[in-house]
């Protein structure tokens, strides 16, 4: 199959504008691919985020600083643009929110990190369907934790990306319309991580769905095969010493705040905060654990790192807190597949 960089959209004007009904949560990197839709010219009808799992009789301190974080992100990246938001959670029910969405009118449903698979009903209220943007290169790491597993399994550099794709009757296996390749350098750290996946996912927004829904772009059948399911399990947060130290370095960057990244240590599972330094080559020795930190082996070396605990956990958030703002990156290399002219389908 040829691959094709799509040229960069210009902003639309009149009938070339598309609308869309996003499903996503509102977060430092989903804000630039909305605002990079605006950006394009298009519009943005609704948008439906994740609500709670039940009514609360009374007031709830967490929901109403989870409604203020969304207004204020919403703010800086959408600006006074009026943005319906409608809270969706379980128990899901479709119909309310079919009728909801039918009334804003919208080309195509465009979705990313929701837990449900959206029924065939809702998304043939759409023209252009539904879209999905998943964070792999499909058809590898399917399923609802990719880039925790490319993370754990190693495979960050091969199979670690973005892809935007069609939404079908099961889950992440619609036709691909674009994908972001990642680099080694897109994983050096969890900051770096999100610039990418923010810079990626703007940029399949704002230039290959808008092709899709005009028809320049078909896209491309999944093909059949036995790949990866991307489900975390409790055993892939573990470490083991035939690790080496950049690997482990890794997993703390995209594991270690959620669901964190564990030692056993004489029979105790320990939870481990980051990297105090590396020590030197293997010793052969047990871990050794005093004073909120262990000492460990690995395949290429012995590390030190603390141990998680309630003040790790806020000078971790604290960290987050104070964080350098998001880099904006450079436009990245996008692959397209099945352009119209192609006759590819």
């Amino acid at each position: 199959m040829r691959l094709e960089r799509l040229a960069l959209l210009s902003p639309q004007t009149g009938s070339s504008r598309v609308s869309a009904v996003f499903v996503l949560d509102i977060t430092p990197y989903t804000g630039p691919l909305l605002a990079g839709w605006l950006e394009a010219g298009h519009h943005i009808r609704a948008i439906v985020v994740p609500g709670s799992r039940q009514r609360q009789k009374h007031f709830s301190t967490s929901k109403f600083r989870r409604r203020l974080r969304r207004k204020l992100l919403l703010k800086r990246y959408i600006g006074n643009t009026p943005a319906r938001v409608i809270e969706f959670g379980r128990p899901y029910d479709w119909g309310t929110l079919g009728s909801q969405l039918s009334e804003v009118n919208a080309d195509v449903l465009i979705c990313f990190a929701f837990a449900a698979l959206i029924p065939a009903e809702l998304l043939g209220a759409f023209p252009k369907g539904g879209l999905n943007l998943h964070p792999a290169l499909l058809p590898n790491y399917r399923g609802p934790h990719p880039i925790h597993r490319l993370a754990v399994d190693g495979q960050h550099a091969v199979h670690g990306g973005v892809t935007l794709h069609k939404m079908s009757a099961g889950f992440d296996d619609g036709d691909i319309l674009g994908q972001v390749p990642f680099s080694e350098a897109d994983w050096v750290s969890l900051q770096a991580l999100t610039d990418s996946m923010a810079t990626a996912m703007c940029a399949l927004v704002s230039e290959v769905a808008p092709a899709y829904c005009k028809g320049s772009l078909k896209g491309m059948r999944q093909p059949a095969g036995d790949f990866v399911w991307a489900r975390l399990e409790a055993a892939h947060t573990m470490i083991s010493p035939d690790m080496s130290v950049e690997h482990v370095a890794l997993m703390w960057h995209v594991l270690g705040t959620v669901p964190g990244i564990y030692l056993d240590v004489a029979g105790h599972k320990i939870r481990l905060a980051f990297q105090v330094r590396r020590l030197g080559p293997p010793t052969g020795k047990a871990p050794v654990r005093r004073w909120g930190i262990v000492e460990f082996d690995l395949a290429d070396g012995r590390v030190r790192y603390f141990t998680y605990g309630r003040l790790l956990k806020r000078l971790v958030k604290l960290h987050a807190t104070f964080a350098r703002p998001r880099v904006r990156k450079p436009s990245p290399e996008i692959r397209v597949f099945g352009k119209a002219e192609d006759g590819q389908t």
